[in-house]
Protein backbone atom coordinates (compact mmCIF):
# COMPACT_ATOMS: atom_id res chain seq x y z
CA UNK A 1 0.00 0.00 0.00
CA UNK A 2 3.10 2.61 1.09
CA UNK A 3 4.39 1.10 -2.73
CA UNK A 4 1.09 2.23 -4.22
CA UNK A 5 0.97 5.67 -2.44
CA UNK A 6 4.26 6.84 -3.36
CA UNK A 7 3.90 5.95 -6.59
CA UNK A 8 0.79 8.12 -7.14
CA UNK A 9 2.31 10.64 -4.90
CA UNK A 10 5.32 11.31 -7.47
CA UNK A 11 2.99 11.04 -10.50
CA UNK A 12 0.86 13.57 -9.33
CA UNK A 13 3.95 15.60 -8.36
CA UNK A 14 5.35 15.75 -11.91
CA UNK A 15 1.60 16.81 -13.33
CA UNK A 16 1.74 19.62 -10.78
CA UNK A 17 5.44 20.41 -11.73
CA UNK A 18 4.36 20.99 -15.57
CA UNK A 19 1.29 22.18 -15.40
CA UNK A 20 1.05 24.12 -12.31
CA UNK A 21 4.52 25.37 -12.24
CA UNK A 22 5.21 25.57 -8.24
CA UNK A 23 2.37 23.96 -7.03
CA UNK A 24 3.09 20.99 -4.54
CA UNK A 25 0.84 17.99 -4.54
CA UNK A 26 0.41 15.64 -1.49
CA UNK A 27 -2.29 12.75 -1.47
CA UNK A 28 -3.36 11.67 1.90
CA UNK A 29 -4.60 8.48 1.96
CA UNK A 30 -5.46 6.21 5.36
CA UNK A 31 -6.96 2.72 4.94
CA UNK A 32 -7.19 2.79 8.63
CA UNK A 33 -5.31 -1.01 8.87
CA UNK A 34 -3.39 0.77 11.86
CA UNK A 35 -5.35 1.27 15.33
CA UNK A 36 -3.87 4.24 16.33
CA UNK A 37 -5.51 6.56 14.27
CA UNK A 38 -4.59 9.92 16.57
CA UNK A 39 -1.10 9.17 15.45
CA UNK A 40 -1.96 9.52 11.55
CA UNK A 41 -3.45 12.68 12.81
CA UNK A 42 -6.92 12.25 13.34
CA UNK A 43 -9.00 13.97 15.80
CA UNK A 44 -12.69 13.17 16.82
CA UNK A 45 -15.55 16.25 17.55
CA UNK A 46 -18.37 15.74 19.01
CA UNK A 47 -20.85 18.41 16.90
CA UNK A 48 -23.95 17.23 19.34
CA UNK A 49 -24.27 14.08 21.35
CA UNK A 50 -23.46 12.34 24.69
CA UNK A 51 -19.78 13.10 24.82
CA UNK A 52 -19.51 10.42 27.84
CA UNK A 53 -20.42 7.51 25.08
CA UNK A 54 -17.76 5.90 23.37
CA UNK A 55 -17.98 6.35 19.59
CA UNK A 56 -14.90 5.63 17.37
CA UNK A 57 -13.55 1.39 17.55
CA UNK A 58 -10.57 0.68 15.46
CA UNK A 59 -10.51 -2.75 13.71
CA UNK A 60 -8.24 -4.12 11.20
CA UNK A 61 -9.13 -3.11 8.41
CA UNK A 62 -11.24 0.16 8.77
CA UNK A 63 -12.80 2.66 11.12
CA UNK A 64 -15.79 1.55 13.12
CA UNK A 65 -18.14 4.11 13.94
CA UNK A 66 -20.78 3.05 16.58
CA UNK A 67 -23.51 5.23 17.48
CA UNK A 68 -25.53 4.55 20.76
CA UNK A 69 -27.64 7.22 21.25
CA UNK A 70 -29.86 8.95 19.03
CA UNK A 71 -29.57 12.74 17.45
CA UNK A 72 -25.84 12.55 17.25
CA UNK A 73 -23.20 13.82 15.07
CA UNK A 74 -19.26 13.02 14.92
CA UNK A 75 -16.87 14.28 13.33
CA UNK A 76 -13.41 12.88 12.38
CA UNK A 77 -10.75 15.58 10.87
CA UNK A 78 -7.28 15.08 9.76
CA UNK A 79 -4.67 17.78 10.43
CA UNK A 80 -2.53 16.71 7.81
CA UNK A 81 -4.98 17.95 5.34
CA UNK A 82 -5.21 21.35 5.66
CA UNK A 83 -5.43 23.08 2.46
CA UNK A 84 -7.23 25.30 0.16
CA UNK A 85 -8.52 23.49 -3.09
CA UNK A 86 -8.59 19.45 -2.46
CA UNK A 87 -10.52 16.66 -3.80
CA UNK A 88 -11.89 14.50 -0.42
CA UNK A 89 -13.06 10.93 -0.83
CA UNK A 90 -14.37 8.80 1.55
CA UNK A 91 -15.52 4.97 1.21
CA UNK A 92 -18.15 3.96 4.35
CA UNK A 93 -20.29 0.88 5.03
CA UNK A 94 -23.59 0.82 6.54
CA UNK A 95 -23.06 -1.89 8.60
CA UNK A 96 -27.00 -1.50 10.57
CA UNK A 97 -28.67 1.53 11.12
CA UNK A 98 -32.29 2.75 10.98
CA UNK A 99 -31.56 6.72 9.98
CA UNK A 100 -27.65 7.19 8.98
CA UNK A 101 -26.42 9.39 7.48
CA UNK A 102 -22.32 10.39 6.22
CA UNK A 103 -20.96 13.37 5.31
CA UNK A 104 -17.84 14.29 3.75
CA UNK A 105 -16.14 18.02 4.52
CA UNK A 106 -13.77 20.20 3.07
CA UNK A 107 -12.08 23.93 4.28
CA UNK A 108 -13.05 22.87 7.94
CA UNK A 109 -12.16 25.49 10.86
CA UNK A 110 -14.18 26.67 13.60
CA UNK A 111 -15.83 29.64 12.14
CA UNK A 112 -17.15 27.04 9.49
CA UNK A 113 -17.16 24.34 6.53
CA UNK A 114 -18.59 23.03 3.74
CA UNK A 115 -20.41 19.59 4.06
CA UNK A 116 -21.59 17.00 1.69
CA UNK A 117 -24.33 14.93 3.76
CA UNK A 118 -25.79 11.50 2.19
CA UNK A 119 -28.44 9.44 4.04
CA UNK A 120 -27.91 5.66 3.97
CA UNK A 121 -30.91 4.48 5.43
CA UNK A 122 -34.19 5.47 7.12
CA UNK A 123 -37.06 8.11 5.67
CA UNK A 124 -34.39 9.68 3.45
CA UNK A 125 -32.13 6.93 2.15
CA UNK A 126 -30.57 7.85 -1.30
CA UNK A 127 -30.54 11.51 -1.11
CA UNK A 128 -28.12 13.88 -0.38
CA UNK A 129 -27.13 17.78 0.29
CA UNK A 130 -25.15 20.12 0.67
CA UNK A 131 -24.52 22.55 3.23
CA UNK A 132 -22.28 25.21 4.67
CA UNK A 133 -21.85 25.70 8.57
CA UNK A 134 -21.87 28.71 9.78
CA UNK A 135 -20.48 29.27 13.28
CA UNK A 136 -21.82 32.57 13.75
CA UNK A 137 -25.62 31.42 13.41
CA UNK A 138 -24.84 29.01 15.97
CA UNK A 139 -23.56 31.43 18.23
CA UNK A 140 -27.00 32.98 17.98
CA UNK A 141 -28.51 29.62 18.35
CA UNK A 142 -29.63 29.71 15.07
CA UNK A 143 -29.55 26.38 12.98
CA UNK A 144 -25.94 26.94 11.50
CA UNK A 145 -26.06 24.33 8.12
CA UNK A 146 -27.27 26.89 5.04
CA UNK A 147 -28.12 24.76 2.65
CA UNK A 148 -26.47 25.00 -0.93
CA UNK A 149 -28.74 24.94 -2.74
CA UNK A 150 -32.11 26.72 -0.85
CA UNK A 151 -34.40 26.12 -4.28
CA UNK A 152 -34.65 22.52 -3.31
CA UNK A 153 -34.10 20.55 0.38
CA UNK A 154 -32.74 17.47 -1.31
CA UNK A 155 -31.52 15.64 -3.92
CA UNK A 156 -32.41 12.10 -4.69
CA UNK A 157 -30.11 9.41 -7.03
CA UNK A 158 -30.08 5.73 -7.90
CA UNK A 159 -26.17 6.12 -7.24
CA UNK A 160 -26.42 5.45 -3.51
CA UNK A 161 -26.77 1.92 -2.47
CA UNK A 162 -29.14 2.06 0.51
CA UNK A 163 -29.72 -0.50 3.26
CA UNK A 164 -27.28 -2.36 5.46
CA UNK A 165 -23.71 -4.46 4.52
CA UNK A 166 -23.77 -1.78 2.00
CA UNK A 167 -20.63 0.71 0.46
CA UNK A 168 -20.36 3.79 -1.08
CA UNK A 169 -17.73 5.74 -1.99
CA UNK A 170 -18.72 9.81 -1.45
CA UNK A 171 -15.94 12.18 -3.58
CA UNK A 172 -16.28 15.76 -3.28
CA UNK A 173 -13.93 18.37 -5.16
CA UNK A 174 -13.90 22.03 -3.53
CA UNK A 175 -12.10 24.06 -5.83
CA UNK A 176 -11.90 27.76 -5.97
CA UNK A 177 -15.31 28.91 -5.25
CA UNK A 178 -17.14 25.91 -6.27
CA UNK A 179 -17.76 22.20 -5.29
CA UNK A 180 -18.29 19.21 -7.49
CA UNK A 181 -20.04 15.84 -6.46
CA UNK A 182 -19.23 12.18 -7.25
CA UNK A 183 -21.40 9.45 -5.67
CA UNK A 184 -19.77 6.03 -6.60
CA UNK A 185 -17.63 7.14 -9.40
CA UNK A 186 -20.73 9.54 -11.46
CA UNK A 187 -20.90 12.80 -10.85
CA UNK A 188 -24.29 14.84 -9.45
CA UNK A 189 -25.25 17.52 -11.76
CA UNK A 190 -26.34 20.63 -9.94
CA UNK A 191 -30.05 21.02 -11.16
CA UNK A 192 -31.42 23.97 -13.45
CA UNK A 193 -27.78 24.36 -14.50
CA UNK A 194 -27.08 26.35 -11.49
CA UNK A 195 -23.62 25.77 -9.56
CA UNK A 196 -22.78 24.14 -5.94
CA UNK A 197 -20.95 27.39 -4.47
CA UNK A 198 -18.11 27.34 -2.31
CA UNK A 199 -17.66 31.27 -1.50
CA UNK A 200 -16.97 32.00 2.19
CA UNK A 201 -14.44 29.79 2.97
CA UNK A 202 -11.20 29.75 1.45
CA UNK A 203 -9.52 26.76 3.27
CA UNK A 204 -9.12 24.42 5.92
CA UNK A 205 -8.93 20.77 7.58
CA UNK A 206 -10.61 17.55 5.45
CA UNK A 207 -12.69 14.85 7.04
CA UNK A 208 -15.76 13.09 7.04
CA UNK A 209 -19.28 12.59 9.75
CA UNK A 210 -21.44 10.10 10.65
CA UNK A 211 -24.49 11.36 11.91
CA UNK A 212 -27.89 9.40 13.29
CA UNK A 213 -31.53 11.06 14.47
CA UNK A 214 -34.72 10.96 16.22
CA UNK A 215 -35.78 8.66 17.02
CA UNK A 216 -33.47 5.76 15.12
CA UNK A 217 -30.37 5.49 17.12
CA UNK A 218 -27.96 2.61 17.84
CA UNK A 219 -26.02 2.29 14.25
CA UNK A 220 -22.80 1.44 12.93
CA UNK A 221 -21.35 3.24 9.90
CA UNK A 222 -17.68 2.21 9.69
CA UNK A 223 -15.16 4.55 7.77
CA UNK A 224 -13.34 1.52 4.64
CA UNK A 225 -11.01 4.47 3.75
CA UNK A 226 -10.25 8.08 3.09
CA UNK A 227 -8.26 10.21 1.04
CA UNK A 228 -7.70 14.03 0.50
CA UNK A 229 -5.94 15.10 -2.53
CA UNK A 230 -5.01 18.81 -2.23
CA UNK A 231 -2.74 21.10 -4.19
CA UNK A 232 -0.65 24.06 -2.27
CA UNK A 233 1.48 26.75 -3.83
CA UNK A 234 5.03 27.23 -2.96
Amino acid sequence: MQKNNMILLTFVSMICALFAFGCVSADFFDDFSQEDYEARGWSGRLLFGKPDLEYLYPMPDRLSIHMPDYNTAIYLLNENTNTDDSTVEVTFENVFSRHGEVGIVCRYHEDGWYELRAVLSGQYAGSYALYRYDGSLRAKNKNPFVSLHPDQDRFYTMDINVGRNEQNTFKMVCEGEKIRIFINGNEQDPPWNKEFWAKEYKDGLNGFSVWTETPYGLAQIDAINFRSLFDDAE
